[in-house]
């Protein structure tokens, strides 16, 4: 081994220190964070307790983990034996980082030499696609299957040159296993990584036969095309049988359950230019300091012998854009577009230019661009620039790595533990479960509990319909999702006995409105800050699920293949790389002659390179400074950066935004926004906003007309405000605005109360709750029940009263039926009824009439919107006793009407306790008494004490509401019973008749009953 061999190989094995050192290192403190990780250690857990059970039911209503290639989950869960899953994870990732390393290294050499190899392996450990890949993402199947793709390509190369058959054997073995890790990335690697390979294995032999690849054209590359082409032939023929054979359940599974499903958005698809967040994430991060590389790079690929890599770089770099330009679209066509994520391509790309880049630093440090700038501009030139580009890849590189530290990936950590503790208590592990606010944690709980959940973290196996016909991927996160998202969420929460929903452990406030107005009760705080919410009358899981089986060979298939692969291919590579090293050192030199061509040619790309890295620093200091002002820069920039402080909750930059000479003391405007509880303030997120200027008397005012477009889990909100601005010097500052500061007249008050308890398990015993502690359902009534069409739409609206002596909770359900009988839909109440009734109290509901499974779905997503109009209906009432006591000091006063078509009025809170989401339930009659329709109200704003707030509200248009048809005792049932039954043989202290509404009368046709529901303030709303 020669003197230059010696420094290369030194060069290869600091790589593999350092690449050990940094990525081991934080790989312990970021991995946790990515948004993969904890759903690989789901599938790890998985296989660790039952290693051939192709089903898991934990997820959804169960999926088959063959849809998933199964390599890095077996090997982890093997691990996990001895060290543990977390362990594990870290152990199976430091080992692909040093078999990345090696792959670059190796992949480069045929590219570019083995000196430019060396630097190549070095700055693969710096690769911020890499990096991305690793600790933000946490993709470990995709690294895997990348990095055993790169150490089979040379195999392939060296096979297809010299004609080695034992590099065949090798390379496929590597294939093999990049299957069973990653299926994708050698479906896609076949394109975009092996055949460039084998294109440069047949240029260089042609090369070779001429004396020179300067006398090689593209007729002697066509005539060595045809000679090696059956070979060629025979080789993807044999790839495609080991890819399916390797993991044939999982083609299997693809092939017999296909998902039909709404795609789902994905920021790769994105136009960067418009979203710069997924230009960020998706593109700048993954090619990173490359990006002033790039016009050496695109010099290079145009060579002869690059021109098959340099196809693949430029049509992953162009795919890799996303929707940026529509060329990605019309490439790839409108399904796959909507189905791949792009961000794979330009990952890609600058893995396919490592070697290149690598071939750019050796030029630089030792070869002749480094002679060129020394001789030109002097030995400290050369110095700075080559520090300057050092520095920025090292730099880069730990800001990816370090990302978490800048941008949130995932909310903060949750101690899963006194989750999993509560669910193995008391049989709570016999409901399923639905976690909210959770992020990737969900599958970190999952992997503790046995328990059950609703919801899961691997979209492609969910075939729940409520998440197929949107572009919902889980649950957890629905608020992020728009509309669509708290849409689905709603139908879960509505109907939660379909899937045996019970329990939701919430970590986000956000949801804590459309909870509690749709019957949930907030059961405790665990210590992990964890609210759990219940609902009641949900009945358990069956004894037995159902489930989808596949055939015993494919279950042994699936657990004894991967594994196997992965053994025999690294017995096999070991194997022959030491019987034939000597060998290969000898038969691997790649010498590439770059003397013919002139170095100040070549060396144009390093002037635009140094153009643009002086422009970039200029630049950068330039927007350095301009972004510590940059909110105040205009007035659109100051009221949009106003608001989305105010969305996140980040009052105190909220309040830099006013005009220092006006506004109050922080201490004063933290105080007023503290009395502004309500839907808004507390419970909503910022969806659009609109801005229109009026100009001020005064040049330097303005005034801004904004429309806020708003998004709660219970429905959306539009408000308008009117702020002053005042523009000082360069910048913009709002003018302070005042908040109500009404006093209240009494100094104290004092407020009887009753309350309610449910023992529920007498017995501090383990089984479930005995048979003698089980109350009776409370004796409820329905007092009547209509049929309406109003403009279309169809709605069953009916009274309830609680005829009982103690508090009853209410779960109302309607069956529609078409005139012959059939059933055409089941649906549940959501929030139109006052869910818990005390003894003798009343309440109006509405159930809408939902063929689809939820209002506006056909329109949605594009299904058959054709509506069957019910003839008939059927109501089902159940009532349990509810130990919940709820806030009833509350009131209404100064009702009418102004105008036409506009009720307008004042709550008002009488009591002792702050409401923070009031809920007005309008009900509409005739003089005849006839309930004609039932609408919610929720104020924007919370009511303290002592206080009122005014309420404004259009009156429905009633004249087109058509009364179908009126319920009867036989199609009106209360628990279980009709009501013509119930009636006759339950005990029913006073006749519901006695009880009759009391409602105002607002004109001669029209009278309206006004029911208030309050969620009060609890100790997680402060």
């Amino acid at each position: 081994m020669n003197l230059m061999q010696q420094k290369n190989n030194r060069y290869f094995y600091l790589a593999l220190l350092i690449g050990l050192m940094l990525h081991g290192a934080t790989l312990m403190f970021t991995f946790e964070g990515t948004y993969d990780a904890f759903v690989h250690l789901f599938f790890a857990n998985h296989y660790s307790e039952n290693w051939f059970e192709s089903w898991n039911y934990q997820w959804y209503t169960g999926f088959t983990v063959t849809s998933y290639p199964p390599l890095v989950h077996q090997v982890i869960a093997l691990l996990s034996k001895v060290v543990g899953l977390k362990a594990g994870f870290l152990i199976w990732s430091f080992f692909i980082v040093l078999v990345f390393i090696r792959g670059v290294y190796v992949f480069s050499k045929i590219w570019v030499g083995e000196r430019a190899a060396a630097y190549a392996a070095i700055l693969a450990v710096f690769s911020t696609a890499f990096g991305e890949a690793l600790h933000i993402f946490g993709q470990l199947p995709s690294i895997t299957g990348v990095a055993f793709l790169l150490n089979a390509c040379p195999e392939l190369y060296w096979w297809l040159r010299k004609d080695l058959r034992y590099r065949l054997l090798t390379g496929l073995s590597l294939l093999a296993m990049t299957s069973t890790a990653h299926h994708v990335t050698t479906i896609f690697g076949m394109v975009f990584f092996v055949l460039p390979t084998l294109g440069l294995a047949v240029m260089n032999r042609s090369a070779e036969k001429k004396q020179g690849e300067q006398n090689v054209h593209f007729k002697d590359i066509f005539r060595e095309v045809f000679k090696v082409l059956p070979r060629v032939i025979v080789f993807g023929l044999t790839v495609i049988f080991i890819t399916a054979f390797v993991i044939f359940p999982y083609w299997y599974w693809s092939k017999s359950d296909p998902i039909t499903q709404v795609p789902i958005p994905h920021g790769s698809r994105d136009s960067f230019l418009e979203v710069t967040s997924s230009g960020l994430v998706f593109f700048l991060i993954p090619w990173g300091m490359m990006l002033f590389f790039l016009p050496f790079l695109f010099r290079e690929i145009v060579r002869k012998r690059n021109i098959f890599v340099g196809l693949s770089i430029s049509l992953a770099f162009l795919l890799g854009t996303g929707g940026t330009t529509p060329l990605p679209r019309m490439m790839l066509g409108e399904t796959a577009f909507n189905i791949l994520t792009l961000d794979r391509f330009t990952y890609w790309a600058s893995l396919l230019s490592l070697p290149f880049w690598g071939a750019f630093f050796y030029e630089l440090l030792e070869g002749r661009y480094k002679n060129f700038l020394q001789d030109k501009f002097g030995y400290l030139f050369r110095f700075v620039l080559t520090g300057a580009l050092c520095f920025g890849v090292l730099v880069s590189a730990l800001s990816v790595i370090n990302f978490q530290n800048f941008r949130a990936t995932q909310p903060d950590k949750i101690d899963v533990l006194p989750i999993v503790n509560f669910l193995e208590r008391d049989k709570h592990d016999d409901w399923r479960y639905l976690t909210l606010g959770f992020g990737d944690q969900v599958a970190w709980l999952s992997t503790n509990t046995s328990a059950l959940s609703v919801d899961g973290n691997y979209h492609s196996v969910r075939r729940l319909p409520e998440m197929t016909t949107r572009a919902v991927e889980r649950l957890e996160n629905a608020k992020y999702l728009g509309t669509e998202g708290i849409l689905s969420l709603q139908q879960f929460l509505t109907s939660p006995e379909k899937y045996n929903l019970k329990f939701i452990f919430s970590n986000d406030k956000f949801y804590d409105p459309v909870l509690f107005f749709y019957g949930w009760k907030k059961l405790q705080q665990l210590e992990n800050n964890i609210i759990i919410w219940e609902r009641n009358d949900v009945p358990g899981l069956a004894s037995v699920l159902p489930r989808k089986n596949i055939p015993d060979i494919q279950r042994l298939m699936w657990g004894i293949i991967p594994i196997s692969v992965l053994i025999i291919g690294l017995l096999i590579n070991l194997w022959f790389g030491l019987r034939y090293y000597k060998k290969q050192k000898e038969d691997q030199k790649v010498i590439l002659k770059y003397a013919a061509q002139k170095t100040h040619k070549l060396f144009w790309g390093t002037y635009t390179i140094w153009i643009i890295a002086f422009a970039f620093f200029i630049g950068t200091g330039s927007a350095y400074i301009a972004y510590k002002n940059y909110d105040h820069t205009t007035p659109t920039n100051l009221i949009e950066a106003y608001f989305h402080r105010l969305d996140f909750k980040n009052f105190r930059k909220a309040y830099t935004y006013f005009n220092p000479e006006t506004r109050p003391s922080l201490e004063q405007y933290l105080m007023e926004l503290s009395l502004e509880g309500g839907i808004l303030s507390s419970y909503a997120k910022l969806d659009t906003i609109d801005i229109a200027f009026t100009p001020g008397r005064e040049p330097e005012k303005l005034t801004a007309n904004v429309t806020a477009s708003w998004l709660t889990a219970l429905s959306s909100y539009q408000t308008t405000h009117q702020i002053e601005l005042t523009k000082k010097g360069l910048f913009w500052y709002i003018e302070p605005f005042e908040l109500e500061k009404r006093t209240p007249p009494d100094k104290f008050i004092r407020r009887p109360s009753v309350d309610f308890l449910s023992h529920g398990k007498r017995k501090p015993i383990a089984n479930k709750v005995e048979k003698r502690d089980i109350l009776d359902r409370p004796d409820v009534y329905i007092i009547s029940a209509s049929l309406m069409e109003k403009e279309g739409d169809y709605s069953v609206v009916g009274q309830i009263i609680n005829t009982d002596n103690d508090p009853a909770f209410l779960a109302v359900e309607v069956a529609f039926y078409d005139d012959a009988g059939n059933e055409l839909a089941r649906n549940n109440v959501q929030d139109l009824i006052a869910h818990v009734l005390y003894p003798k109290e009343t309440t109006s509901f509405k159930v809408d009439y939902d063929p689809f499974g939820h209002q506006k779905i056909a329109e949605a997503d594009n299904l058959d919107s054709t509506v069957i109009q019910p003839h008939h209906f059927a109501v089902f009432a159940r009532s349990l006793v509810s130990g919940e006591s709820f806030y009833k000091h509350t009131g209404v006063q100064t009702v009418r009407i102004e105008g036409q078509h506009t009720l307008k009025g004042e709550v008002v809170n009488y009591g002792a306790q702050q409401i923070i989401v009031p809920q007005l339930l309008f009900s509409y009659y005739d003089t005849d008494h006839q309930l004609l329709w039932v609408e919610p109200y929720y104020p924007q704003g919370g009511i303290r004490s002592q206080r009122k707030k005014p309420f404004s509200i259009k009156i429905p248009d009633l004249n087109n509401i058509k009364i179908l048809k009126n319920g009867n005792d036989d199609n009106l049932r209360i628990n279980g019973v009709s009501r013509k039954l119930y009636r006759e043989n339950q005990f029913i202290p006073i006749a519901p008749d006695l009880y009759p509404t009391a409602p105002f009368q607002l004109n001669d046709s029209i009278m309206v009953d006004i029911n208030i529901s309050a969620q009060m303030a609890s100790q997680s709303d402060e």
